[in-house]
């Protein structure tokens, strides 16, 4: 008989822009998921919450998604509980709806958090816990029956703040699609239609969120511009359209930097690399990080990256060769790499070794590990 698995991602939607709203890694996670399942010939749901201009597709018949009001009584949910096999269930609030409508007996119940409270706090010093969310997360971690972890601080704070026994967690991570980020087979470089050839471009990817960092990438290229003038940041995704992102344009005309950056918008996995290609640089400046998506798409298409110490980046990067790990996060800091890296570009090469290490990262691979590990 076919096992029928349901994914609820209540957060957002995997058929929502990437980059706009709440919509960042964790629907790459789950659009991967599912296609993996899909093609293990496995009955799929997808519950997520209702929003316009869905344009998540699937030709798979085994595949149904459901839009649900999360402010209304959804018992209609009770039937899929009970035809269900397998629970993924991805961040804190679908852990929650996860409780009400998902109680049958003999289910086997999978939590993924993407970010915990605690973890943010342990990766900025500054951030201020949310009590409320804590008490949450543990009601969510005591309920189901394994949590993923994406890295040993994780396993540790899941451990050790949540008291999550160590038999209920298994380490997996997300991944990258090669079919989109991979290597030339012959050294290149392309270029931005909107990029004049004396420009060098830096390139920021993701959400206008302040645990991201955008605020320290666009500070750090106010500073940067007083020593080299031919610098521009690149922003793909950054809530572009948006009220917040309006705002920040006011302020940057203040600073007189707004002709300095170009803004990409959110872009579909298929067409990320080129963004990437025409970079000489990725900068991720993120204050919290569970994993880091953004450093494994950018260093399989042979971008130098720099990097804050957060989630598993530090693992990829090979400080002054493939890129570079920050000491401290701050604009002043980054702004200081980022001259440092263009002094000494032709220092900085993605290797043999390097897509080596990044090749048991891909999608394929890390979803079929997930699979044995679970045991179905």
């Amino acid at each position: 008989m076919t096992k029928v698995f349901t994914i609820l991602s209540i957060h957002s939607c995997p058929g929502q822009k990437i980059g706009l709203g709440n919509s960042g890694g964790l629907n790459i996670y789950v659009k991967n998921l599912i296609e993996f399942l899909l093609k293990k010939e496995k009955k799929v749901f997808l519950i997520s919450k209702k929003h316009k201009d869905c344009d998540f597709e699937s030709n798979y018949e085994d595949f149904k998604l459901i839009h649900i009001d999360i402010g209304e009584e959804n018992f209609f949910l009770k039937k899929i509980s009970d035809e269900t096999d397998v629970l993924i269930s991805n961040y804190y609030t679908s852990g929650k709806f996860s409780q009400k409508y998902f109680t049958k007996e003999n289910l086997l119940k999978i939590n993924i958090s993407h970010t915990l409270e605690y973890l943010k706090k342990e990766h900025y010093e500054n951030y201020k816990i949310d009590n409320k969310r804590i008490e949450i997360e543990r009601s969510v971690l005591e309920f189901f029956d394994f949590t993923l972890s994406f890295s040993k601080l994780e396993t540790d704070i899941l451990i050790n703040k949540y008291l999550v026994p160590k038999a209920k967690i298994i380490n997996s991570t997300p991944g990258f699609d090669q079919k989109y980020f991979y290597r030339d087979k012959i050294i290149s470089k392309n270029k931005s239609e909107n990029i004049n050839n004396d420009e060098k471009l830096i390139l920021f990817v993701g959400r206008n969120d302040y645990l991201k960092g955008l605020d320290l990438a666009i500070e750090s290229l106010n500073i940067a511009l007083r020593q080299n003038e031919s610098i521009r940041l690149g922003i793909v995704g950054g809530d572009l359209g948006s009220e917040k992102q309006k705002d920040l344009v006011k302020d940057l005309s203040n600073k007189n930097i707004s002709k300095k950056i170009y803004w990409f918008g959110s872009v579909p996995q298929n067409k990320l690399r080129e963004y990437y290609k025409s970079s000489s640089l990725v900068i991720i400046p993120s204050r919290s990080e569970t994993f880091g998506i953004v450093c494994l798409e950018a260093l399989s298409s042979e971008t130098p990256v720099i990097v804050s110490k957060t989630g598993r980046m530090q693992d990829f990067v090979n400080h002054m060769k493939n890129g570079i790990v920050l000491d401290r996060l701050s604009s002043i800091e980054l702004s200081k790499n980022i001259i440092k890296f263009f002094e000494n570009i032709d220092q900085f090469i993605i290797t043999e070794n390097d897509h080596k290490k990044l090749k048991k990262f891909e999608w394929q691979n890390v979803l079929e590990d997930l699979y044995k590990k679970i045991s179905i």
